[in-house]
């Protein structure tokens, strides 16, 4: 560091600034510390940093699932904003275990992370002691509705079934059922299914659900829905608790000759890329990803340099009614 100094023409103090917050360092000092740095290849030991601050310049994120491209935009949002002023995202993935995130959270924290982010409320008791001994900013993401255990920044999953069922019977559907990945996985489509249902009920309604064995599957989708609709031929409507089920769903109407939604409307949740383009175009709920990942960097940034940010942010959601009902 005080080579890169030396060439550059700033003190070791200012290298250090840069290479921990480069906002806060001049472009004029930040150019020619950068030049410095490219051409004497420096790498900087961000252990060796880290026990130097009692902090590294990581942020801890632990996300459910990298299997689809569900969080991945948040992912990349969070990651440039964050790049920007100097951290680096260090992410785990539970797989919807809890035993695997309490796993997660031990190793992150090993690091002596800047902040850790979470996604949702469900954690084990061990999990919750863990981060409420720690000093850290730690923000709970893509859920709202609980206190939390520091910050939030998300949506009400019950809003956003809610808003489909008053969609769905605005529409003049009467029987209507919930595809589901598994619940004891994925709490937050119970969430889902709880506002769907709720809404129904209160006008005379009931819900049939369905939950596939595991994770998103469109196969088994399509098998649950084959096997839903044979038994109960008075359903008009499935909302589904992710694009993928619908997808299986939506591909299970088209092998059985149903047509969409004369037959039987389809909703699903996450607006994926590939939802505008099934046949017919999916009706699908819109999360805020990219607003969610802004959001959480805004919260982070301003409690590292000692601010009092918001503590709960509540971005809603948006239904996108396509062709599919």
């Amino acid at each position: 560091m005080s080579e890169v100094a030396q060439l550059a023409d700033v003190s070791p103090s200012t290298v250090s600034l840069y290479l921990r917050r480069p906002d806060e360092v001049s472009s004029r000092r930040a150019e020619r510390i950068q030049m410095a740095i490219d051409k004497l290849s420096y790498l900087p030991n961000t252990m060796a940093g880290g026990l130097a601050s009692s902090r590294s310049n990581i942020i801890g994120v632990i996300v459910p699932t990298i299997t689809f491209s569900f969080f991945s935009e948040t992912l990349e949002t969070l990651e440039r904003n964050l790049r920007a002023a100097g951290y680096q995202l260090l992410i785990g993935n539970t797989e919807f275990d809890a035993s695997r995130e309490e796993e997660l959270i031990r190793s992150i924290l090993s690091w002596n992370p800047s902040g850790l982010v979470l996604t949702g409320f469900s954690h084990s008791r061990k999990s919750v002691s863990l981060l409420s001994n720690s000093d850290i900013p730690i923000i709970e993401m893509w859920d709202y509705g609980q206190e939390g255990l520091d910050m939030v920044v998300g949506f009400s999953h019950r809003t956003c079934g809610r808003l489909v069922a008053e969609q769905l019977m605005r529409s003049g559907y009467q029987h209507m059922a919930f595809l589901s990945t598994n619940f004891q996985r994925d709490i937050r489509a119970n969430e889902r299914y709880q506002g769907f249902h709720d809404a129904i009920a209160a006008t005379g309604g009931s819900v049939l659900v369905r939950e596939l064995t595991g994770r998103s599957n469109t196969a088994e989708a399509g098998q649950l829905l084959c096997t839903l609709v044979n038994d109960h031929p008075e359903i008009q409507a499935v909302f589904c608790s992710n694009d993928m089920v619908a997808l299986g769903a939506m591909l299970e109407c088209q092998r059985q000759g149903w047509a969409i939604p004369e037959r039987l409307a389809i909703v699903g949740f996450g607006n994926q890329d590939f939802t505008d383009s099934t046949v017919p175009p999916m009706t699908t709920v819109e999360p805020p990803r990219q607003a969610i990942g802004e959001h959480i960097a805004r919260l982070l940034l301003d409690r590292l340099k000692g601010g009092n940010p918001e503590k709960r942010i509540d971005l809603g959601i948006k239904l996108i009614v396509r062709e599919s009902t």
